[in-house]
C-alpha cells in the first residue's frame, strides 16, 4: 500500500516541472523583449554614440544572464522529469544526460557559475566605484570556489 502510494506520488513532481518550464518561458520571452526594446530605442534615435553602444552592451550582458536563468529552469525541469517521471531510455531528451541527482547538481552548478560570471561582467562594465567592483568580484570568486569544491568533494571516483 505504502509502496504504491510512493510510486504514484512521484507524479506530483509534474507540478514543479510545469512551474520550471513556465519560468523558463517567461524569462526567455522577457529577455527577448528587453533586447528588442533596447535595440528599437537605439535605432530610432538616429545617432549611435559610444554611450549608446555601452548601454546596448550592458543590456545584452544582463539579458544573457536572464537567458542563463532560463536555461537553469529548463535543466531543472528536464532533470526532475528524467529522474522521477520517465524511466524510458528512448526518450526525446537525450541531449541532457541526467542519470542521478549528482548529474543534475553538476549541470545546474555549471550554469550558475557562468550566470554569476556574466552578471559580474555586467556590473563591472557599469561600475563607477572600482573598490566595490573588486569586492563584488572577490565575493563571486569565493562562491564559485565553494561550488567547485562542493563538486570536487561530492563527485564519486569513476
Amino acid at each position: 500500500m505504502l509502496q504504491k502510494l510512493l510510486v504514484l506520488s512521484r507524479y506530483l513532481l509534474i507540478l514543479p516541472i510545469i512551474g520550471s518550464l513556465l519560468l523558463m518561458i517567461g524569462v526567455v520571452v522577457l529577455g527577448l523583449i528587453v533586447v528588442l526594446k533596447q535595440e528599437w530605442a537605439l535605432f530610432t534615435q538616429g545617432d549611435l554614440s559610444s554611450k549608446d553602444a555601452k548601454t546596448l552592451t550592458l543590456t545584452v550582458i544582463e539579458t544573457i544572464d536572464m537567458f542563463l536563468v532560463g536555461a537553469i529552469c529548463y535543466i531543472v525541469a528536464v532533470g526532475i522529469y528524467k529522474l522521477f517521471i520517465s524511466q524510458d531510455e528512448a526518450q526525446l531528451l537525450k541531449r541532457i544526460r541526467i542519470e542521478s541527482l549528482a548529474d543534475l547538481e553538476v549541470k545546474i552548478i555549471g550554469v550558475v557559475v557562468v550566470a554569476m560570471a556574466v552578471g559580474f561582467l555586467g556590473k563591472a562594465t557599469d561600475a563607477v566605484d572600482y573598490t566595490a567592483v573588486l569586492q563584488g568580484g572577490i565575493g563571486i570568486a569565493v562562491v564559485i570556489c565553494a561550488l567547485c569544491l562542493f563538486l570536487r568533494l561530492s563527485s564519486s571516483p569513476k
